[in-house]
């Protein structure tokens, strides 16, 4: 049997890249692949992404971690250009011969694979299985410039079958430092198991973690928005949903109980780490779809800020909601405006725009139908049959 590796060092975060990651695994088991995930945090969080994300990974095995960048691990990355701080702000050096006898660990275990596949932190890593494809869904802005960095990295990249990148735009940051093997490889989304409710409400969905760290989803932006449009639509029953997982309880979650209070005495409602399918139902009934990631972020200087594809508008495609994205990052890849859906730029513009959609069903309904019929090259299946060819 053939065996593959997958590292992710956000993996207690359950967002879009580790989804991305874990239907890697789902599609290897399912073509014959015995998939071990390096991970040495709560083992738990395997059934809570199997309920998040609707996969089946029963078999995955989970492994000690040989790489070691969780924020509590000490050993220090090979490249210290992380994107995400998180891990970077919390590494300490180890000594050099603990590092060496880690990098040969490493070297050894990764021989026994046949596939490695590993989300990158921001950091080019070695890899030593028979094919090892790296995964980029944040924008890399910079690598290590000095002369021996670059001598590194060249080898490194030598060692990969391809690197893959979640969208267009991150590909464009890419390419920029890794100007050879990237290919882009949208996100999967298993757009066969959303449908809309025949019965639809006057709802403004909006999906999203609720923190305020790389990419924040901004929901007080919307909060903001949503405010200012009820007093200008007092006497509709219009009402907006802010949905999303929360790392830590969510009592103790400070960003969210600051939008609850924003939040006080509007028609507001939050949904706090649904499981999939009472997302899938909330989906269903609601009519608009708004989407703040990005809002006021350069994104030449700042791409990381941005959001970089945008699994959760595709699956309010699906489910027949009219999106309002912000008009930065992947997201005007996948968002046509005035065909299947609207672009925006101001609070003012998503406002006068929510408001065209609530007054206007058969424009409501076109935008719809055109959602619908543009989001098949997201599909579960079309990643399936892509990734497959990449690695046969």
């Amino acid at each position: 049997m053939l065996k593959a590796a997958i590292y992710d060092p956000y993996l207690d975060t359950l967002g879009g890249g580790e989804r991305y990651c874990l239907t890697v695994a789902e599609i290897l088991i399912k073509n014959g692949y015995s998939v071990d995930l390096f991970w040495s945090g709560n083992p738990d969080l395997i059934k809570k992404a199997q309920e998040r994300f609707n996969l089946d990974i029963d078999k995955i095995k989970i492994v000690p971690d040989i790489f070691h960048l969780s924020p509590n691990k000490i050993e220090l990355v090979e490249d210290t250009s992380s994107i995400k701080n998180i891990t970077s702000s919390s590494q300490l050096k180890q000594n050099p011969i603990n590092k060496a006898i880690n990098f040969i660990n490493r070297i050894k275990t990764l021989r026994n694979y046949d596939l490695a596949f590993y989300l990158s932190d921001g950091s080019l890593p070695f890899l030593f299985s028979k094919k090892n494809l790296l995964h980029i869904q944040v924008p890399f802005t910079k690598l290590p410039s000095s002369p021996t960095n670059k001598i590194t990295n060249s080898l490194k990249l030598l060692g990969y079958h391809s690197i893959i990148c979640n969208s267009k735009f991150t590909q464009r940051f890419t390419k920029k430092h890794l100007p050879k093997k990237t290919t882009v490889l949208y996100p999967p989304v298993d757009i066969e198991k959303f449908s809309a409710s025949s019965q639809k409400e006057n709802i403004i969905l909006s999906v999203g973690r609720f923190d305020n760290i790389l990419n924040a989803k901004k929901q007080d932006v919307l909060l903001s928005a949503f405010q200012k449009l009820h007093a200008q639509n007092k006497n509709s029953n219009w009402k907006l949903v802010l949905a999303g997982g929360s790392l830590e309880d969510p009592s103790r979650n400070l960003y969210l109980q600051h939008l609850k209070q924003m939040a006080h005495g509007l028609p507001v409602e939050f949904v706090v780490s649904p499981k999939f399918e009472d997302l899938k139902k909330l989906y269903s009934i609601s009519k608009i779809y708004w989407h703040a990631a990005g809002y006021e972020v350069n994104e030449d200087e700042s791409p990381e800020n941005t959001e970089h594809f945008g699994m959760t508008v595709v699956e309010a495609m699906a489910s027949g909601l009219v999106p309002l994205v912000v008009a930065k990052g992947g997201l005007t890849e996948i968002i046509t405006d005035e065909e299947n859906g609207y672009l925006w730029h101001s609070q003012s513009e998503l406002i006068s725009k929510t408001q065209l959609l609530m007054a206007s069903p058969a424009l409501l309904n076109r935008f719809m139908e055109n959602s619908l019929s543009s989001i098949k090259k997201y599909s579960k299946s079309e990643f399936e049959k892509e990734f497959l060819s990449l690695i046969s």
